[in-house]
């Protein structure tokens, strides 16, 4: 949508600055006094406008995210078993034994 109104942008500001020439001569009949490219930027401009307006567009698949669960790891002390977990606390990652 962005190329699009850029390009819409472009060629309304080539229109304008293609009036502003002062190669009409109004004493010869209005004729357009160039040398017969004046087509050639609004054709270059169309045609870009029309390339990023037909173009299709691009698909991005995002990657499965994939769990795999820890190995649990029982910790013995004293005879009381303890099971390690990561927790956040107070915005920190920390190792903690939580009793089974």
């Amino acid at each position: 949508m962005k190329k699009i109104l850029a390009g819409l942008l472009l060629s309304v500001l080539a229109v304008s600055a293609n009036a502003q020439h002062h190669g009409w001569r109004h004493g010869h009949g209005g004729y357009y006094g160039g040398n017969g490219w004046g087509w050639v930027a609004p054709a270059v401009i169309g045609g870009a406008v029309v390339y990023a307006a037909t173009r299709p567009p691009v698909i991005v698949q995002q990657q499965p995210v994939i769990v795999q669960q820890q190995p649990v790891d029982v910790v013995y002390i004293d005879g009381i078993a303890y099971k390690k977990q990561i927790m956040v606390i107070n915005g920190q990652y920390q190792e903690v034994l939580v009793r089974l």
